[in-house]
């Protein structure tokens, strides 16, 4: 999820065409917890002028958990984040299971008075770009994509950043052909600089932190947002 690596060389004559392609997938059968987490998964595609693959160059994954479904179908809410340890960390860290809503402290930092109409949660949960391709606000425009369809579908979304050349060796291992073009070790090895960047990054883009729960950022649909805003999707992506 770092977008601060130096570009190789590309063909700088012209404007870069992406196209970012969602997909998601449902099933049948009894009702699991797996029925309430949407997994999206998007891949970030250069085109060529008719609008033909010519080559994926980022991926993206989010989440989001469909709690107003669960609620009205009295599905624990607390075995729906359990699916696995990444969401699970999140729910821990904002979601009171008793009650079944947001921890009352996050939700009046975060809406004051108001309260947070839809209980879904958008879960931000992973962004790569190939190293020749960033620099060019290309991870922006992503964000504000995603932003412009799925802020509907929820009442919060919630990141945490992380560098992602720190993962656990386990998870190197298991990296897919597509990431190990992401030359993780050529990637800040502070970790606490690497996380550093990663966060101003995003608070260039409108997530926000808040206060007690330092390892999250967030973004608050309905509410305005003037970074966010300020990202033009209709604007070509230069390559310079």
């Amino acid at each position: 999820m770092d977008d601060s690596i130096i570009m190789k060389d590309i063909d700088y004559d012209q404007d870069l065409d992406i196209e970012f392609r969602y997909q998601f997938c449902s099933f049948l059968g009894p009702l699991e917890e797996e029925r309430y987490v949407q997994n999206i998964f998007v891949d970030i595609i250069k085109t060529d002028d008719s609008g033909n693959e010519v080559q994926i160059i980022g991926k993206a994954s989010i989440k989001i958990m469909l709690l107003s479904q669960a609620l009205d179908d009295n599905f624990d809410i607390f075995q729906i984040f359990d699916s696995d340890s990444y969401t699970m960390h999140i729910g821990s860290t904002i979601y009171d299971f008793d009650n079944g809503d947001i921890n009352e402290d996050l939700r009046r930092q975060l809406f004051g008075d108001d309260f947070m109409i839809n209980p879904n949660i958008c879960i931000f949960e992973r962004l790569t770009i190939l190293p020749e391709y960033r620099g060019l606000g290309i991870a922006a425009k992503f964000i504000k994509d995603n932003f412009f369809f799925f802020n509907t579908a929820c009442g919060l979304i919630v990141m945490q950043p992380f560098p992602l050349q720190f993962e656990a060796e386990g998870t190197l291992a298991k990296r897919s052909d597509f990431e190990r073009q992401m030359e993780y070790d050529q990637m800040e090895k502070d970790e606490n600089k690497a996380r550093k960047s990663l966060i101003n990054f995003y608070k260039k883009v409108g997530f926000i932190s808040v206060k007690g729960y330092d390892d999250l950022m967030f973004l608050l649909p309905g509410f305005k947002n003037n970074k966010l805003d300020a990202i033009d999707l209709n604007e070509s992506i230069a390559m310079q």
